[in-house]
This record gives C-alpha cells, sequence and structure tokens, in this order.
C-alpha cells in the first residue's frame, strides 16, 4: 500500500491497532451476512410459493431490491395481517441507519485514536467513532438478520 505522507500503509499498522481492524473487518461481515441472510429469506418464501428462482443470479441485487422484494412476498402471503409489512419497515429503517454508517466507516476512514478511529464524511466533517459505537452497530445488524429470519 502506498502511504501518502499524513497516514500509515496497513502493513505499519502496530499490533494495538489491531483491534481497530478488526472491528472494522467485523461490521463489513456482519452486513455480508444480513446479505446473504436476506437471500435466503427470500429463496425460503419463493420456494413456499411455487417460485423456483433464484436471488441474483445474473448480478447481486441491491439490499434495496431485495427488501422491495421481501416486502411484496410478505404482502402477497399475508393479506389480511400487516404486523409483518410494520415489522419490514421498522427493519428497514434499521438497515437504512447502519448502512449510512458503515459507510461512512468504510468510505470515510481516517485514523486511529484513543478508544476508537476518526471517519470523515460527505461534507469532510471528522466524527469520532468508539469501539462501543462500533460493537453496538455490529450487534444490531445481528439483531436484524434475526428479525428479518422472524418475518
Amino acid at each position: 500500500m502506498v502511504s501518502d505522507g499524513n497516514g500509515k500503509a496497513v502493513s505499519d499498522y502496530a499490533p494495538e491497532d489491531a483491534a481497530l481492524l478488526c472491528a472494522v473487518g467485523r461490521l463489513v461481515c456482519a452486513w455480508t451476512m444480513l446479505e446473504q441472510s436476506l437471500e435466503a429469506k427470500i429463496g425460503l418464501l419463493r420456494d413456499a410459493m411455487g417460485d423456483i428462482r433464484t436471488v441474483g443470479a445474473r448480478t447481486r441485487p441491491s439490499m434495496a431490491k431485495l427488501m422491495t422484494e421481501l416486502r411484496t412476498m410478505v404482502a402477497m402471503r399475508d393479506r389480511r395481517n400487516a404486523s409483518a409489512l410494520t415489522e419490514i419497515s421498522a427493519i428497514e429503517r434499521d438497515i437504512q441507519r447502519i448502512d449510512r454508517f458503515r459507510a461512512l466507516i468504510i468510505q470515510g476512514f481516517h485514523q486511529p485514536e484513543p478508544g476508537g478511529f476518526t471517519c470523515r464524511d460527505s461534507r469532510n466533517t471528522i466524527h469520532h467513532v468508539a469501539f462501543d459505537h462500533l460493537d453496538g452497530e455490529i450487534a444490531a445488524l445481528e439483531g436484524v438478520a434475526s428479525r428479518l429470519l422472524a418475518v
């Protein structure tokens, strides 16, 4: 990796930064697991409805497209019960919030700081992200995945 003088290459991170790198990796993995859970849920619903198509056979659909498909399938399944659709709306709001946080971390990572790290948002504003906050968002992602499976 190339260092621009202000930052450092990934290979230059000290062992004390391992927790930071691990936490960011956990966030990325948790998001991917959420996407896979959603794809699996849609696949189960399709099987139950007699549709044998696979999700994302050619290109990987976005999270928004997957949620739209889930909402449509649940609406067809539970025509008289709106509680599942209400839960899907709540899950979507949580996913959007976590996705904004994930984008801040992935696109705006700046440098390690005591107790966490700093990121720059699209307006170039610096935000300090504590490890506890990052762990909370990872736990929230795991909770969203279990809520999706329960819908």
